[in-house]
């Protein structure tokens, strides 16, 4: 919020901005947002944010969700039955199954999305973009990202006892009631599978995004996946200390290769084989400087958010940056910021101004889902992104961790109002 917050003030038209509303569960949380807005209205629930909204009495143009994970759709949802400009942080939901729901309600309003996904503005990222698709390593076969943190090991904490300053019936939002755990909030809820999806789904939503956009996969049409995760026994509560997963990707037309397009994703500490093997030839710490690496029919790109590097060196001689054709930004949330302002002054074509809007972001929240939904099921499975389902032998496990049911009260809206 306070990157936001920043972009927005040092905007052409300070004027535009003003904080009209401010929510939080959390006390301490909301008294020092409203020393940075002081004239905003405060809200414990935002709920009730929503309904002020529709019977006029609090007028905003646009929405920042950046609630944990499991509220994300909830929150982002009332937004947009609104018909109101939303920038919600990633994931963009807590299921695959979400990300779907937000992605047909923000198609049917129109309105400026963006998923906060903060390196798809970045330089790096689209010259990288550019790289890929001008040929540069040939044709990808693969792509492995890795993030050695690790959000596991979740345990809940009999008899502890909710601070003063937190309203846990609130906080748990859509989820089921349950004992307060200690420490939960502000970020450890990463930890567990009620609120977060551990490192997969705290950081896939970044790193995977590179080659996701690179290979278009947004765009393509008939897309099947079939998906395996290792890791340690799943446990009920708490995500696991490291994450394996691989989606083979199909489509029946639009990729040009009989071949399946191959992601994995690494955590905990986990390293590609294939990091490890150039690695070892190179005598370089590959791992630890980047976080992704395409391999391609010529050669492999190393990237991370700020830099890439071309292999073999020889390969990398010969390869010239080709021409840019995605445009440089100021910043992600500038985007929206632009975007909404655009809207706001009338412009049909403003829900097109954001590069990562709810129609890419769901797409890409998918893919990162089904991934633990895999892990989870403790069976490779298979997905057919056209009809939103999974097939073969572990399909009904998998299909259980699409749908959670939410708390009376706490239900997405799937349509706008008017």
């Amino acid at each position: 919020m306070n990157e936001l917050i920043a972009e927005c003030a040092a905007g052409s038209q300070p004027a535009f901005i003003v904080i009209a509303a401010l929510c939080d569960v959390d006390e301490r949380s909301l008294v020092g947002a409203e020393s940075v807005a002081p004239q905003a209205r405060l809200y414990r629930d935002f709920r009730k944010l929503f309904e002020d909204v529709d019977d006029g009495v609090l007028e905003v143009d646009a929405v920042m969700v950046s609630t944990p994970d499991h509220t994300h759709a909830c929150a982002t949802s009332f937004a947009l039955a609104c018909r109101l400009p939303v920038y919600c942080e990633k994931p963009l939901t807590h299921t695959a199954s979400q990300a779907r729901a937000i992605a047909r309600l923000a198609q049917e309003v129109g309105v400026p999305t963006q998923m906060g996904n903060q390196i798809h503005a970045g330089d790096n990222y689209r010259a990288v973009v550019e790289l890929i698709r001008s040929g540069a390593i040939g044709e990808v076969t693969a792509a492995d990202g890795w993030d050695a943190r690790s959000w596991c090991c979740g345990a809940l904490t009999p008899d502890a006892r909710v601070p003063d300053h937190l309203n846990w019936d609130l906080w748990q939002g859509p989820a089921a009631a349950s004992a307060y755990i200690d420490g939960i909030s502000p970020g450890n809820w990463r930890r567990y599978w009620n609120y977060g999806n551990g490192t997969l789904g705290d950081m896939a939503c970044h790193i995977l995004d590179l080659p996701f956009w690179a290979l278009g996969l947004a765009e393509r049409d008939n897309l099947s996946a079939e998906v395996r995760a290792t890791g340690p026994s799943p446990d009920l509560i708490g995500c696991p200390t490291s994450l394996e997963v691989s989606w083979a990707i199909h489509s029946a037309h639009d990729l040009p290769r009989s071949d399946p397009l191959n992601f994995r994703w690494f955590d905990g500490g986990s390293i590609s084989p294939t990091v490890q093997e150039l690695a070892g030839k190179d005598r370089h710490d590959y791992a630890g400087r980047f976080n992704m690496l395409f391999q391609g029919t010529k050669g492999f790109l190393f990237s991370n958010y700020n830099e890439h590097l071309v292999l073999p060196h020889a390969l990398a001689a010969e390869v010239r940056p080709p021409a840019p054709t995605l445009p440089r930004l100021r910043g992600h949330h500038r985007e929206w910021i632009d975007a909404v302002r655009a809207w706001v002054s009338g412009r049909p074509d403003a829900a097109a101004m954001t590069s990562s809007n709810f129609a890419y972001a769901a797409r890409l929240t998918e893919l990162v889902l089904i991934g633990t939904a895999a892990f989870r099921a403790q069976s490779p499975i298979s997905y057919d992104f056209g009809e939103g389902a999974f097939t073969g032998p572990a399909a009904e496990r998998a299909t259980r961790l699409l749908n959670e049911p939410a708390r009376d009260g706490w239900q997405m809206r799937t349509r706008a109002k008017g």
